[in-house]
């Protein structure tokens, strides 16, 4: 392969010379041909006729010109067999090959030399020549120097308007693409986590280094901190379907007076720090000013493609552009003190009073969805098309009163948050409570028997005590969960026919409780109490990443997966935990549901992030009461083949 230009490689402490050339006197002609060949890409040589000729017939004089080069080149002739010293020279290049592996040692043939001349060297890499032709390029398609460590120089670089190239490439590959509505997003996603609204930055900030050196962390212990959030737009790009573009979000706390903690969407141009580290590793002929004039490039031409007019609507107010001053001129600030300043002076908590409203991305191309880190956002597929005035039925069984159980508390406050979170998602409501098992079963037959061709989605929430599959009736029955699902499949049910069915069970799948009480039914001296199922079995210790196989039986995990398509169901916990719930407000998975199922996010993510929640309500618990609550891990199952669904954005349109 051809090597083009290229610099001499530094050489190792204990090598002296890049390439060895062994071959006799009467082949000097040919031989200069590759040996200039070789020098040309910057390569050091050692050969016989560099010494003189007391040292030629010393034999540690060739041994030492051999060891001390990384390569070893023998140009073969009949001339060379004959000399003398070619079996000295062989020998230790079969050495050298046996320490440095086989590209270390290459033979150049000629023509007139036969194969079984060469007996002893079929482990060497041969090149045979052509009529004894030896052209200036025949180890260019050679792999012989390929692994010398050569570094390509970029002297052909233009020097001029290298930043303004840059900077085009960081707006149209990035910036168009995060940059409208962010802070919409942004304020959105902080609501939900209970931030306050005056301590978010309400702009984008893109910081640039002076030295336009690449931070080698963002962060600082205890004041700067990336969080576990981002704003990702998914972007159908450069043909590719939702491509995800992230902008991450960093918590500042640097405010001593008032101990308030700053929120910021955040970006670090990583672009034009290539040309600083291109720089340093002198992979580029540009000077040290030259680097800086590119940097001012491309603060320049950013700044002309945010303002530019065409582009105001969607841009205006969502960002400001930082140069965070790092140099020598400049008073020692660290980043975490340069953004307080900055944040504080340019009053970056405020938005403008003639701030203009944001243009909206259209829904139809770009999409954010502020999620979980780690989380997958997208799957290809078709969407549930959710188009009626309203959606469909929704059916709520609580059983909170039962002949041999104890009473959950709590229940009236998850049946009042349920009802307004689906009639918010536009369903119609039906409460039931308190009901034995035929009633269950006869209730959710009835539903299955109706028209639902107005109908966009189907959904039944059943809320009670339970063991492993079963939900506990009023009458203290065990109701397999499938078996109500069965009500509702194509069979039972035409009129679902392709249509999403969403089941949610907010009941345990047997366990004990917390306190460390094991096989104990009372609940903790706490705020939160367990929805004990009526036979509470001792917990195992749960994986680190726990899923529907951690349960004992393949029974088990066939009693909670339906089989058959459509179907979307959610649990409270995995087999064999408890599901936790405070006595007046209800239980922690109802609580986080409600929280998550009203937001602009697709289905999947939707229940990635109740169980998030879950998690964050139970651990706030165990500090609050200081109990050892065990471990609540909802999970859901989505039966393939798997289409989007967002229940929370009734003006979502599917492409």
């Amino acid at each position: 392969m051809p090597l083009g230009h290229i610099n001499p490689p530094v050489l190792d402490d204990i090598m002296k010379w890049h390439v060895y050339i062994g071959y006799c006197a009467h082949d000097r002609e040919p031989v200069k041909v590759l040996r200039a060949d070789i020098m040309s890409f910057g390569l050091t040589c050692s050969f016989r006729s560099s010494l003189d000729a007391d040292e030629c017939s010393h034999a540690d004089n060739i041994k030492q010109g051999i060891i001390f080069s990384h390569k070893c080149l023998l140009y073969v002739s009949q001339s060379y067999l004959e000399d003398r010293a070619s079996k000295l020279e062989l020998k230790e290049a079969k050495r050298k090959l046996k320490f440095l592996g086989r590209s270390s040692v290459i033979l150049v043939i000629q023509s007139d030399v036969k194969q079984e001349q060469l007996e002893k060297c079929e482990c060497f890499w041969q090149i045979r020549l052509v009529d004894n032709q030896v052209t200036k390029d025949v180890l260019n398609d050679h792999a012989f120097l390929s692994d010398f460590e050569l570094k390509p120089e970029l002297s052909l670089m233009p020097k001029q308007n290298i930043g303004v190239g840059v900077a085009y490439t960081y707006f149209f590959g990035f910036l168009q693409m995060v940059v409208p509505g962010v802070w919409k997003k942004f304020q959105e996603e902080m609501k939900h986590h209970s931030v306050d609204e005056k301590l978010l930055v309400k702009k984008m900030l893109i910081v640039i280094r002076k030295t336009v050196l690449s931070p080698p962390k963002l962060t600082e212990d205890g004041v700067l901190e990336q969080t576990k959030f981002s704003v990702i737009q998914c972007v159908d790009r450069s043909g590719r379907e939702k491509r995800e573009y992230t902008v991450p979000i960093y918590k500042l706390t640097a405010d001593e007076e008032s101990n308030n903690s700053y929120y910021f969407v955040g970006d670090f141009p990583a672009c034009l720090y290539a040309i600083r580290e291109a720089y340093d590793r002198q992979l580029t002929s540009l000077s040290k000013d030259e680097v800086y004039e590119a940097r001012n490039e491309f603060i320049l031409t950013v700044k002309a493609l945010l303002n530019h007019p065409d582009e105001m609507s969607s841009f205006a107010n969502q960002w400001e552009l930082l140069i965070w001053p790092d140099d020598e001129e400049s008073p020692v600030l660290k980043l975490s003190q340069f953004l307080y300043q900055q944040i504080k002076g340019k009053h970056l908590t405020e938005l403008p009073a003639d701030s203009p409203v944001p243009k909206c991305v259209d829904r139809g191309t770009f999409r954010v969805v502020d999620g979980i880190r780690n989380y997958p956002i997208y799957r290809e597929g078709p969407h549930y098309h959710l188009k009626n005035s309203y959606r469909g039925f929704c059916v709520i069984i609580n059983n909170s009163l039962f002949q041999n159980l104890s009473q959950r508390t709590g229940a009236k406050a998850e049946i009042e948050k349920l009802t307004q979170l689906f009639e918010t998602l536009k369903f119609k409501v039906y409460v039931y409570q308190n009901l034995s098992r035929l009633e269950m079963i006869d209730h959710l037959r009835s539903y299955s028997r109706i028209n639902h061709s107005d109908s966009d989605a189907f959904v039944c929430c059943l809320l009670s005590h339970g063991d492993k599959g079963c939900i506990s009736a009023a009458d203290g029955e065990d109701v397999p969960v499938m078996e109500l699902m069965s009500l509702m499949f194509e069979n039972n049910c035409p009129g679902l026919k392709n249509k999403p069915k969403l089941f949610f069970i907010g009941a345990c799948q047997g366990g004990v409780g917390g306190g460390g009480e094991t096989g104990s039914e009372t609940s903790p001296s706490t705020s939160a109490e367990p929805l004990l199922s009526h036979e509470a079995q001792p917990s195992s210790e749960p994986d680190e990443h726990p899923c529907v196989s951690q349960s004992s039986s393949s029974e088990t995990v066939r009693d909670l997966i339906p089989p058959t398509v459509d179907f979307i169901v959610s649990y409270a916990t995995l087999p064999d935990r408890v599901a936790w719930a405070d006595p007046v407000s209800g239980g922690l998975y109802v609580k986080a549901l409600c929280k998550h199922l009203v937001r602009d996010l697709e289905i999947d993510i939707a229940l990635r992030y109740v169980d998030h929640t879950v998690k964050e309500l139970l651990d706030e618990h165990r500090k609050e009461d200081g109990e050892a609550y065990s471990r609540q891990d909802p999970f859901h199952i989505i039966m393939p083949p798997h289409k989007f669904l967002f229940l929370g954005s009734s003006q979502y349109q599917a492409p």
